[in-house]
């Protein structure tokens, strides 16, 4: 098959959830599959594409000085009847405008946030998924669902068809392994300036990873005299993230107590997230989750919340308490600082949970739902 792939998440400079989940993916199609041809699409020079014979990657600056969308809207028909392709897998909830019948379209939907929790959005980003994706996922041949629970939404709020959706599950990249936590902690102790022992976080500043959950969680830590270590958060900034900084700064809790690292590269995550003592991960919606995964590969225990789709994902190896009780992340936190013994069976079962996700998995299961058979 001739398989075109909208690539545009990864030119990207600094790669995070979606692109790193199309990227490990490109990195297995090969090996497994070499019988096929893959074309990668975008506007814009990509860097990073793994490199194989049966892998093209082609850029159509045409518009390109447009927002993405616009050109994937405009341009992506021509592109498609251009290369005589047999499938289009759009990496975005998003298809270009007149695709050929006879090209198989399938569709990533990460999530369904827009219609879960709309007032986490920005207002033209919720009004372009109201538009493109709703629209996407009405005419497409098939979808893909990221988790069970984002294929859950697909049928309970837009009644699609369930043998229109596929599971493909995201792949944890092979850096997130066991480390020497000592030494992790030490390394990003001297790089960042922070103390070597710590409790981590991993998430866009934006509402929807309910980082001010984690500051009430700090307040009452600190007045109950159960303050232990600073929580390190990682994580570029999103929108609306005032309110978060205020709270901060309302708080009365300072830098020593609490900090934000902005984006920490991608060579640096394994070893901050092996470093910490615990990882904390208190979203109030996600499509898959991929950090805390991350973080038990590394071999550190995790608290989540238990709102969809950690309990599918994490499952009995993570501590999992509502995303609107501070107080009960509190009680997770003091007890797994505290008690070496239960860290300890977290850290062993976080760590073969993680081997459930694997690359050839993920991949095997892209490959079945790109093909129209």
């Amino acid at each position: 098959m001739r398989i075109g792939i909208d690539a545009r998440p990864l030119y990207q400079a600094q790669r995070t959830g979606i692109a790193n989940y199309i990227y490990e993916l490109l990195k297995e199609l090969p090996r497994i599959a070499p019988e096929h041809e893959y074309i990668l699409y975008a506007h814009k020079e990509i860097k990073g594409v793994p490199t194989d014979s049966c892998i093209q990657t082609k850029v159509d600056s045409r518009f390109g000085l447009f927002p993405g969308s616009f050109w994937l809207l405009s341009r992506g028909s021509h592109l498609i009847r251009r290369d005589t392709l047999d499938v289009f897998w759009s990496t975005v909830t998003m298809l270009p405008l007149w695709v050929p019948k006879r090209v198989f379209r399938v569709v990533t939907v990460y999530d369904v946030v827009w219609r879960r929790f709309p007032e986490t959005m920005r207002t033209a980003n919720f009004w372009l998924h109201r538009m493109r994706a709703e629209t996407a996922i009405r005419n497409c041949d098939r979808m893909i669902a990221i988790s069970r629970s984002t294929g859950d939404d697909l049928v309970n709020f837009f009644g699609v068809a369930c043998d229109r959706i596929r599971l493909v599950y995201p792949a944890i990249s092979e850096v997130y392994k066991p480390q020497d936590p000592l030494l992790a902690a030490s390394y990003i102790c001297r790089k960042y300036g922070v103390p070597p022992r710590y409790m981590a976080a991993v998430g866009t500043v934006e509402p929807r990873k309910n980082l001010t959950l984690l500051v009430r969680a700090m307040q009452i830590l600190k007045r109950t005299g159960r303050f232990d270590c600073p929580l390190l958060i990682a994580g570029a900034n999103g929108w609306k993230n005032s309110p978060l900084y205020q709270e901060v700064q309302k708080s009365g809790l300072t830098q020593d107590e609490i900090r934000f690292l902005g984006y920490v590269p991608d060579d640096d995550l394994p070893l901050f997230y092996a470093g910490a003592k615990v990882f904390l991960f208190p979203s109030l919606y996600e499509g898959f989750g991929l950090p805390p995964l991350e973080a038990m590969a590394c071999g550190t225990p995790v608290i989540a919340s238990n709102a969809p789709p950690m309990p599918e994902t994490l499952g009995d190896a993570a501590i999992l308490e509502p995303p609107s009780s501070a107080e009960r992340f509190v009680e997770a936190i003091a007890k797994v600082l505290r008690d070496d013994e239960l860290s300890d069976t977290m850290r062993r079962n976080g760590k073969l949970r993680a081997q459930n996700f694997r690359r050839d998995t993920s991949a095997r299961a892209l490959l079945n739902a790109l093909s129209p058979a």
